[in-house]
């Protein structure tokens, strides 16, 4: 007993130290802890922003950082002269949300005018850009003080630290648009996920430190997570910190809870529900074990996770199976009688039905569709007619799309963000670490064979793993590589339970030391393009190890 409790602590202490380094990595250079949050709102179409510079000046370019409206369209005008005589004018659009832009815009004149075309215009700020790199400061720039009062964070050069990157326009735009009860830009996935991104808003600001936080949190949370699992499972602490390592050093966890979506969301919670499913299993063994408590838990975070995205339901569907299994083989075996099963029953119709159901429902409560609200259940039903129509009608081809049976192999990685200039590439990429990654995929075919030999544990492994992955054989639409982020947890923890029980605890420990090792190395390799840290082109190039990577 003395011996375990050590292993105990010692294990935890391991734990503790991968969990503070991975936080460390993970919100070091996550983003900008600020953005422009002031602006100017135009009167509607035809609304103008009149700039004089007092004298005549070259002009090069217009930089701008959009609010919450995309595609601003203006009329841009140069003029000169007392009365002012208009030259050169061209329609102009600044695009994307929450993100700096620059339009080319050269010619000459003492006064600029925009006049917007939009009937909702609104600026968060303007720089305007001379010859030579000059900043240009209009004289009359006291007329609008909220347009030019935030210049100084426009950056040297497009990075992700300073605005939105890939879906971060749209989630984290809804974020804020829930904060402030405007209408709900994103509704092709619930609003619960987007709720949770504007936790961060609301803490630290509409920016990108604000609206990334929260989900690089779900990120690290998970890690203790996995350990206590592991620890449970393979009842070997050393197995669990192998497991703790290896997730920690996948490239996909990394990355994809190091942007404001809400894919990190749904892994945290579909793998805090099997985790509670599975200290139910273990209470059911003990004497005066009900641990309904735990049934309650996994209901809770199977709702947040469907509130967040649909694919919840798969890890719904992979619950309904795990429990339907421990409580026939219970039965079978005479260990949970017909009067226990009829009272669980009623309860997991409670937790399960109506727990999750009332978690989603209420998350619309902030929701704010197109046309007003017109009341909680009529906006909710709409919502989802609407969702079933534009998943429906995805198409089947991407530049970044991949098949099913690609994604264990990693074979097609999602680009977030790109920016060259001069030789070196600042980017970032979504993708697995192929060490992690093919391992999991061949110890699952272990797992699974374990699982047809009645190894109740390695059975548990596989349907946590098969669940949120096999629906994505039957849809149609295009589909990315991250739809497989819930499958990497169970594919670690394949590893590592093939590694504990396959071949002994010496030589497992032995392996998993190899696993670990080498993956930390390819992690430190690839670590420029999951950071969108500044490397010369051909270091990328070099990385570019598989086809169909296409890094460049």
């Amino acid at each position: 007993m003395a011996q375990q409790k050590r292993q105990f602590w010692i294990g935890f202490g391991i734990m503790i130290g991968i969990t503070c380094f991975y936080a460390f990595i993970t919100l070091q250079d996550l983003g900008y802890s600020y953005a422009p949050s002031t602006g100017w709102q135009g009167d509607g179409e035809g609304s103008e922003i009149f700039l004089d510079f007092g004298r005549e000046v070259s002009f090069e370019g217009i930089s701008c950082y959009l609010g919450n409206y995309e595609r601003r369209k203006f009329v841009l005008e140069m003029g000169n002269g007392d009365p002012v005589c208009w030259g050169i004018k061209k329609e102009i659009c600044f695009n994307r949300v929450y993100q700096w832009e620059k339009i080319k815009a050269e010619g000459t004149g003492r006064y600029l005018r925009l006049t917007a075309l939009n009937q909702i215009a609104e600026l968060k700020e303007l720089v305007i850009h001379g010859a030579d790199q000059e900043i240009l400061v209009p004289a009359n720039a006291s007329l609008y003080p909220e347009l030019f009062d935030e210049g100084y964070m426009l950056p040297d050069y497009p990075t992700f630290r300073a605005g939105t990157i890939f879906d971060e326009s749209y989630f984290g735009r809804t974020a804020y648009e829930y904060l402030h009860g405007i209408r709900s830009y994103e509704d092709t996935h619930p609003p619960l996920g987007k709720l949770l991104i504007s936790v961060g808003i609301a803490l630290f600001g509409m920016n990108p430190w604000g609206w990334r936080i929260v989900n690089a949190v779900s990120g690290i949370v998970v890690l203790p997570l996995i350990w206590d699992f592991a620890r449970r499972v393979l009842e070997e602490p050393w197995g669990a910190c192998a497991a703790t390592g290896l997730l920690a050093l996948d490239f996909m966890h990394f990355t994809q809870t190091r942007v404001a979506g809400v894919d990190g969301f749904l892994v945290l919670f579909i793998w805090s529900a099997y985790y509670f499913i599975y200290r139910y299993w273990e209470k059911l063994g003990k004497k005066n074990g009900s641990g309904w408590l735990f049934l309650l838990a996994a209901g809770i975070c199977l709702g947040i996770a469907i509130g967040c995205k649909w694919s919840g339901f798969y890890g719904a569907a992979g619950a309904a199976v795990l429990l339907l299994s421990i409580f026939w083989g219970g039965y079978r075996s005479g260990s949970l009688s017909a009067r226990y099963l009829r009272r669980t029953f009623w309860v997991c119709v409670g937790v399960f039905v109506a727990v999750p159901a009332g978690i989603y429902l209420a998350s619309y409560l902030v929701y704010v569709p197109v046309g007003g609200k017109t009341g909680l259940l009529q906006d909710m039903w709409a919502n989802q007619k609407n969702m079933l129509l534009y998943h429906a009608n995805q198409g089947t081809e991407h530049v970044y799309a991949s098949k099913w049976y690609q994604w264990p192999l990693t074979v097609r990685p999602v680009l977030y963000f790109k920016n060259s200039r001069e030789g070196m590439t600042e980017a970032v990429f979504t993708m697995g670490n192929p060490v992690v990654w093919w391992s999991g995929a061949l110890c699952f075919f272990w797992c699974l064979y374990r699982a047809l030999e009645r190894d109740k544990k390695a059975a548990f492994l596989c349907v946590t793993y098969l669940a949120p992955f096999l629906p994505w054989i039957l849809v149609p639409r295009y589909s990315f590589l991250y739809h497989y982020f819930p499958c990497v947890l169970p594919s670690v923890l394949c590893t590592v339970y093939c590694c504990g029980t396959a071949v002994g605890k010496n030589r497992g420990r032995f392996y998993m030391g190899g696993l670990l090792l080498t993956a930390g190395t390819v992690f430190v390799l690839y670590y420029p393009i999951l950071a969108g840290q500044l490397v010369r082109d051909r270091y990328i190039e070099w990385l570019d190890w598989l086809p169909g990577w296409g890094l460049l």
